[in-house]
C-alpha cells in the first residue's frame, strides 16, 4: 500500500492560529460565513444542550456532520476520531450522550475514502 506522505501545510502554525483568531471574532461578532449562527441561539444553548443525536464521525476535514445534515447549533452531539476507532475515551463520550444527554438515537457516520481505514488495511 502507498502511502502519500507529500502533503505540506498550506500555512504556518502562527498562521493557521491566527486564521482561528480571526474565523472567532467573526462567530461572536455575528458576521459569521455561516449565516445561521445568530446571537440569540447561542445564548440559549449556553442555558444547556438537548442535542437529538450523538454522532461518532470521522475526524476527516471534508465530511463535517453539522454541515452534511444541514444541523444548527446545539442539535448534534458530535464524536470524531480518525476511521472512527473506539477507545476507551470515545466509549466515555458516548455514555456521557446515553446518561446525561439522553440522545434518542446513535449514528456512526464512515465515508468512502477514509484514509485511516486505507492506512489499517
Amino acid at each position: 500500500v502507498a502511502t502519500d506522505h507529500s502533503c505540506v501545510p498550506t500555512c504556518t502554525a502562527d498562521e493557521a492560529l491566527d486564521r482561528l483568531k480571526e474565523g472567532n471574532l467573526r462567530f461572536l461578532s455575528g458576521e459569521a460565513r455561516f449565516p445561521t449562527v445568530q446571537k440569540e441561539v447561542l445564548a440559549e444553548l449556553t442555558k444547556g444542550q438537548q442535542p437529538y443525536v450523538t454522532i461518532l464521525g470521522c475526524s476527516d476535514s471534508r465530511v463535517p456532520p453539522e454541515l452534511v445534515f444541514d444541523a444548527g447549533f446545539g442539535e448534534l452531539f458530535v464524536i470524531r476520531v480518525a476511521g472512527n476507532i473506539l477507545g476507551s475515551s470515545i466509549l466515555g463520550t458516548l455514555q456521557y450522550a446515553g446518561l446525561h444527554l439522553r440522545t434518542p438515537l446513535f449514528v456512526v457516520m464512515g465515508h468512502e475514502g477514509c484514509g485511516a481505514v486505507k492506512a489499517a488495511i
